[in-house]
């Protein structure tokens, strides 16, 4: 299983701060780049994580609960990174999000503007392994980033 670690991060580019999300130590953005360079090396990783000013409930984003007026809800899968310009939806990652009983899964990578029908050319991601995180470890994970938004004085 995988071990997913949050932080608060300030973004020069977005003068703002922004969620950042590890994976086994590895920043999320590095581990798409060195998936998606197959597919276009010049903006293979261009994301960022998501401005904290925009997520209204990250333990319900991360467990993949939007409803469908969310800015991050894209027909059931979540936005997890977004582009480094900052603006929701420019150049997203997304992912489905499965809650099973001891487990989280993310699965399903998408970065929806290089689909089947894209001029871009389509950025297949069915050989990028779905990530598996022990939901206990996960949600104490959540809890821990939302405190230290609370005590920053951001809420959540």
């Amino acid at each position: 299983m995988e071990v997913i670690h949050f932080t608060i991060e300030y973004s020069e580019e977005q003068d703002a701060q922004i969620l950042g999300i590890y994976i086994n130590g590895e920043n999320l953005n590095e581990l798409m780049r060195r998936y998606e360079i197959q597919f276009e090396p010049s903006i293979a990783g261009g994301y960022e994580g998501l401005n904290i000013a925009y997520l209204k409930d990250i333990e319900e984003h991360f467990f993949g609960k939007l409803n469908e007026n969310d800015i991050y809800n894209y027909d059931g899968k979540t936005l997890v990174l977004g582009c480094n310009c900052g603006e929701p939806g420019c150049w997203p990652l997304i992912v489905r999000i499965t809650e099973e009983d001891e487990v989280i899964i993310w699965s399903e990578f998408e970065q929806p503007f290089r689909g089947e029908e894209s001029d871009g050319g389509y950025w297949d991601y069915t050989n990028l392994k779905s990530l598996e995180f022990n939901k206990k470890l996960y949600e104490e994970q959540l809890k821990a980033i939302c405190k230290k938004l609370r005590e920053v004085g951001n809420s959540t």
